[in-house]
C-alpha cells in the first residue's frame, strides 16, 4: 500500500524533520499489507528511543483513494529542568551501605538540563556538585550537525577536587583516606564526533585531554597510583567506538540486539605520563519468549596492553554495569576481563497511571512496569599482580532472583537477592540500565 501522508501530533517543540529522520519510510513509499502493523510499531519504538517523549502512540487508516495515512501522537517530556541532586559517592547503594551508610559520603548540588534545545534534540548540561567530591561540569551535545542529520558532536569540560579518595584496593575492597586538604585535583576536556551511517550503526571518534594532581600523602601511600611515585599525570587520549543498536527500547529493552566494539589509546604526546591501550567488545541479545516472558543475555570482554598501567587507570569488574551480580561490594582490579550476564524476566505489570492531581501533562501520566527476574552471571578478571586481590584469576559466579521497576524519564530500579561463590547471599539494589 502506498503512503500518502505521515502526520505528527503533540510535538509542540520538537521539529518534525527530527522525527522524520527516525522513520524508515516516507510519503510515496509502499508498505506490504503483511508487514504493515509491524513496520508502524517498529518505527514508533524508534521515536521513543530518541528519549524526547514520555509515550508515543501510532495508528493508520486507509484513504478513499486506497492509500495510507499514518499518524504518530506523542507526549513530550519536560525539557528544561533545574533540580537539586543528592547522590551517593560510592560505586553503588550496596557499597555505600557497607561503608557505614554515612551521609558524609554523599554528593549534593544543582543540575541544569535543557533537553531538545532549539527543538533539534540538542542537549545542554551544567552540573555543580559539592560534598564528598566538588565538581563543575559543562557539556553540549548536537546530534545533527549536517543537513543529512548523520553527524553529531559533543563537547565536555569538567573540573573536580576530592578530599576523600580511594588510593588502593586491598582484598577486593577500596581503601579510602580522608583529609582536610585536597587529595586529588582533576581537569578534563574532550570533543566527540558521532557518525550515523545507517539507522542502527553509529561510529564515534573522541579526543580527550586529562590533567590530574595528587597530594604527597597519596603518592607515598601508593606509589603506583600514577606510577613511580608521581604526583602529576597529564595525557591525551583518542578513542574509536562502533555501535550497532537494534533494540526496541534503549532504557529497558525486551527485544533486539546491540553490538559494541571500542579501542582507546592513552598517551599520544611524547610528554604524556601514560602509554597503554584498551580494546573491548560486547554483544547483547534480547528475546521475546512469548506469554510475557523475556530473556536478555550479554557477553563482554576487555583486554589491555601488557605492561605497567597506573592504579588510577586500572579498571576490572565492579564499576558501573561491569560486574557479576552479587559482587556489588567488591572491586576486582585487572587489565583484562570476561563477563557473561543473563536475565530471564516476566512482565507482571505494564500500564500508564493517571495522576489527575498533577496539572502538568508531562508528569500526570506515569508509565510503570514491574518484572520479576531470575539472573545468572559469570566473570573472570586477569591481574598479573595478585598480592592484594582475592578474586582475580579465577571464575566468579552469581545467580539469584529479583524485581525490576521501570517508570518515566528513563528511571529503572532493580532489587536482587543473589547467591555467589561460596554460597554467600544478600540483597542488592541498583538504579540504571541492565547492559
Amino acid at each position: 500500500m502506498r503512503i500518502d501522508s505521515i502526520h505528527f501530533v503533540g510535538n509542540e517543540k520538537t521539529r518534525e524533520n527530527i522525527l522524520r529522520r527516525e522513520l524508515d519510510f516516507q510519503e510515496k513509499d509502499s508498505l506490504s499489507i503483511q508487514d504493515l502493523n509491524e513496520r508502524i510499531e517498529f518505527n514508533r519504538r524508534k521515536l521513543m528511543n530518541t528519549n524526547l517523549f514520555i509515550w508515543v502512540k501510532s495508528d493508520y487508516h486507509q484513504l478513499p483513494n486506497g492509500n495510507l495515512s499514518i499518524n504518530y501522537e506523542c507526549l513530550e517530556q519536560w525539557y528544561v529542568l533545574a533540580y537539586p541532586i543528592f547522590q551517593l559517592a560510592d560505586r553503588n547503594l550496596n557499597d555505600w551501605w557497607s561503608q557505614g551508610h554515612d551521609f558524609d559520603r554523599a554528593i549534593y548540588g544543582l543540575h541544569f538540563l535543557h533537553n531538545n534545545f532549539m527543538g533539534r534534540n540538542e542537549k545542554v548540561v551544567i552540573k555543580a556538585e559539592t560534598g564528598f567530591t566538588d565538581k563543575l561540569e559543562i557539556s553540549y551535545q548536537n546530534p545533527y550537525l549536517d543537513p543529512q542529520k548523520t553527524l553529531g558532536m559533543t563537547v565536555n569540560l569538567a573540573y573536580s577536587t576530592q578530599k576523600n579518595l580511594a588510593y588502593k584496593t586491598n582484598q577486593d575492597t577500596l581503601t579510602y583516606i580522608q583529609s582536610n586538604a585536597i587529595l586529588r585535583e582533576k581537569w578534563t576536556g574532550g570533543i566527540q564526533f558521532r557518525k550515523r551511517f545507517r539507522f542502527y550503526d553509529f561510529q564515534t571518534l573522541e579526543f580527550k585531554y586529562n590533567h590530574s594532581i595528587i597530594s604527597d600523602t597519596i603518592a607515598k601511600l601508593n606509589p603506583a597510583y600514577f606510577g613511580a611515585g608521581r604526583k602529576e599525570q597529564n595525557y591525551a587520549q583518542i578513542g574509536y567506538a562502533f555501535s550497532y543498536d537494534f533494540r526496541d527500547f534503549v532504557t529497558y529493552p525486551l527485544r533486539g540486539r546491540k553490538i559494541d566494539v571500542s579501542f582507546t589509546k592513552y598517551g599520544l604526546l611524547p610528554s604524556d605520563q601514560v602509554d597503554f591501550w584498551e580494546a573491548s567488545a560486547a554483544a547483547a541479545f534480547f528475546f521475546d519468549l512469548g506469554s510475557r516472558f523475556f530473556l536478555a543475555s550479554q557477553v563482554k570482554t576487555k583486554i589491555s596492553r601488557d605492561g605497567f598501567i597506573p592504579y588510577a587507570n586500572t579498571r576490572g569488574l565492579g564499576y558501573g554495569n561491569d560486574l557479576v551480580r552479587g559482587y556489588e561490594l567488591n572491586v576486582i582490579d585487572g587489565t583484562n576481563f570476561f563477563l557473561w550476564r543473563n536475565t530471564a524476566k516476566f512482565q507482571l505489570v505494564s500500564t500508564i497511571l493517571k495522576l489527575p492531581f498533577i496539572k502538568y501533562k508531562q508528569f500526570n501520566q506515569m508509565p510503570i512496569a514491574v518484572y520479576p527476574t531470575a539472573f545468572m552471571d559469570l566473570g573472570y578478571v586477569y591481574n598479573s599482580n595478585k598480592e592484594t586481590h582475592n578474586s582475580t584469576n579465577q571464575w566468579l559466579f552469581g545467580t539469584g532472583l529479583g524485581f525490576d521497576f521501570v517508570t518515566y524519564y528513563n528511571f529503572v530500579c532493580k532489587v536482587g537477592f543473589p547467591v555467589i561463590n561460596g554460597g554467600k547471599t544478600g540483597m542488592v539494589v541498583s538504579i540504571g540500565r541492565e547492559f
